[in-house]
């Protein structure tokens, strides 16, 4: 089907078409040359960037309409984050007005308790203790993404800010041997993360600062370290194993996590399964065996003591291996205590091991086998063990009929079919193995999966010129789909489908969202009169919270952004008159910002890259 425009929408259209666009170098009339093409290209690009610009200008000036100060922070930030290659003074001093949503500074005197803030009230707030703690956690979420971002700019603008405010304090009773809470030190390793990829020297010199207290974050950093400049992690390994010679990885898990985890990551490659090496990196850490010694003295002298903690024991078996090589004489007596361990471990602990250890050696279908005898949780992540094994080695179809003859439980059986079929369009279309998903098509049990597959495909065949099957893969698609927003599974194959209609039928994209926005207007207004008798947890004095902490807006702009960028380059007045459909003021700001950063990440990407 061919996309008509009247004669407003094609001078729209042509002014914004850029790059990847909806136009093809035939509709350039034939006598203009190069040059003239290219300017005409910068033109329409700029005037796209300065009508965004705009957009964002209006964006920031609406956040100081929102109610709740973690909004406006989110919004702030997000487009500090977007104005930096354009207006780094000014995004600089939109970086410092959204930490001042978010977080108390620190008083002048260093006296926490003379602090004032108009959000200290809700950062530490009084009642009872999980209450309290759940605050502090969504506070050490919020920062950390916070600082994330403004590191990814500038690594010094996120230190000075991390060390000008504070966290609010844990409660007392959240602290035990067993567990600790995350900490600024974490938020130190975390900016230090983002410096490793530019910079591995100067995210040495941060990680050195944040070694006066271990965290589980100096992993992190040592892995991009490792992928970045292999000699500069070897230097900081030594450092952090001189650090953990004075812990006591009986009484604090932390060290004992840092120094098994060590140890792993200095295996050569071939001693480790694929799909771990992944986990561990590119290459292997360079310990040489002096250091490997000290690692395994530090661990089997306490696990050899009368008051060898149990969690230290249940971490030795992953390094067995290290221990005969370079503590033998020691390595009899431990597997003698993991024995006597193994008989007292709840049964919930014999199942973690269990998967623990099927997960690294075992078969698809040994782990099937094993996970009937399991708790659902453990059961869950042993099947996707197995579908993900035999997935990557080509024997997706071998386990099917495995499933198919030896699950004798129907749910069960269902439940491992799906989770097949779910993981085997999402690696076909990772990589892009248009032929494998035109078979797996007519297996896919759920017709909300079949519709995703579908639109999946749709894009693939789309980005290969075959237009005229791509639309009629659309068609049946969108007969799968219904707007139900009380159903993820309804929601995701919706959001799936529209993406596939903005990137290959704009307008039909238009055509379908529109209604879509106004039904989600009206289920908005019903779950927000029924908040106030049952308490969702998204809705704050009237006001609902724009962003959980752990879920970045950048993900929705990779997921759904090409989609968001087809339909501005379309028809950017349209795009820009549904985000305006919403009727609740905070999420038109949010429908805003999704098309802000959509198409300035394009931009800077592709500046980035060369691209035009």
């Amino acid at each position: 089907m061919r996309i008509k425009f009247q004669l407003p929408s094609l001078s729209i259209l042509l002014l914004l078409a850029f790059s990847v666009g909806l136009l093809n170098p035939s509709s350039v009339p034939a006598q203009a040359n190069e040059k003239e093409k290219a300017e005409k290209e910068l033109e329409r690009r700029q005037e796209l960037e300065r009508k965004t610009l705009r957009l964002l200008d209006e964006i920031v000036a609406g956040s100081w309409g929102l109610k709740l100060p973690e909004n406006r922070a989110f919004v702030l930030t997000t487009a500090a984050d977007l104005l930096w290659t354009h207006d780094e003074k000014r995004a600089r001093n939109l970086f410092w007005e959204a930490l001042n949503n978010i977080a108390p500074p620190i008083s002048q005197s260093g006296d926490d308790a003379k602090t004032k803030s108009s959000n200290t009230k809700d950062l530490t707030p009084k009642g009872d203790n999980a209450q309290r703690l759940k605050d502090y956690y969504a506070m050490f979420a919020t920062r950390q993404e916070f600082l994330t971002r403004a590191a990814r700019r500038d690594p010094h603008l996120a230190l000075d800010m991390l060390r000008a405010t504070r966290l609010p304090p844990a409660p007392p009773q959240a602290v035990n041997a067993n567990y600790r809470l995350p900490d600024e030190s974490e938020l130190e390793q975390a900016i230090a993360d983002e410096v490793a990829a530019r910079d591995p020297k100067r995210a040495l010199q941060i990680a050195r600062e944040g070694l006066t207290k271990l965290s589980f974050g100096l992993l992190n950093t040592l892995f991009r370290l490792n992928q970045q400049s292999p000699e500069t992690a070897s230097e900081f390994a030594g450092d952090l194993i001189d650090k953990l010679q004075t812990a006591n990885v009986n009484t604090d898990m932390v060290p004992c996590v840092l120094s098994v985890e060590l140890l792993r990551f200095a295996r050569p490659r071939q001693d480790v399964q694929a799909e771990n090496a992944a986990l561990l990196g590119p290459a292997p850490l360079r310990l040489n065996d002096d250091q490997k010694r000290e690692l395994v003295e530090i661990l089997t002298s306490a696990a050899v003591s009368v008051s060898a903690s149990e969690n230290l024991l249940l971490r030795l078996p992953e390094v067995m291996p290290e221990i005969e090589q370079f503590a033998p004489d020691r390595a009899a007596k431990i597997k003698t205590k993991l024995a006597e361990t193994k008989r007292t471990l709840t049964n919930e602990q014999k199942d973690w091991n269990l998967y623990s250890s099927l997960a690294e050696k075992g078969t698809p279908e040994e782990l099937i086998r094993a996970a009937a005898k399991t708790s659902n949780d453990v059961r869950h992540e042993m099947y996707l063990a197995a579908v993900m094994n035999a997935i990557v080695k080509g024997k997706a179809d071998a386990l099917r009929e495995f499933i198919k003859s030896n699950v004798e439980d129907e749910s069960q059986r269902s439940s491992l079919n799906d989770l097949l079929d779910e993981q085997q369009v999402g690696w076909a279309v990772s990589q892009g193995k248009t032929e494998e998903l035109q078979k797996l098509l007519p297996s896919i049990r759920l017709k909300e999966k079949r519709a995703e597959a579908l639109a999946e495909l749709a894009i693939l065949l789309e980005k290969k010129g075959e237009h005229a099957k791509a639309i009629e893969l659309l068609d049946d698609a969108q007969a799968l789909v219904k707007v139900d927003f009380a159903s993820k599974t309804q929601s995701d194959a919706l959001m799936a489908v529209m993406l596939a209609c903005s990137l290959i039928d704009p307008a039909r994209a238009f055509a379908a969202i529109e209604p879509i926005i106004d039904r989600a207007n009206d289920s908005i207004a019903k779950l927000l009169l029924l908040d106030k008798v049952i308490k969702s947890g998204m809705v704050k004095r009237g006001e609902i919270i724009l962003q959980e902490p752990g879920m970045p807006i950048d993900f929705a702009v990779f997921r759904y952004g090409p989609g968001i960028i087809a339909l501005a380059k379309a028809d950017f007045n349209r795009t820009m008159a549904m985000a305006d459909r919403m009727e609740r003021n905070e999420l038109r700001i949010m429908a805003r910002l999704l098309i802000v950063q959509a198409l300035l990440h394009k931009t800077e990407n592709a500046v980035k890259n060369k691209e035009p």
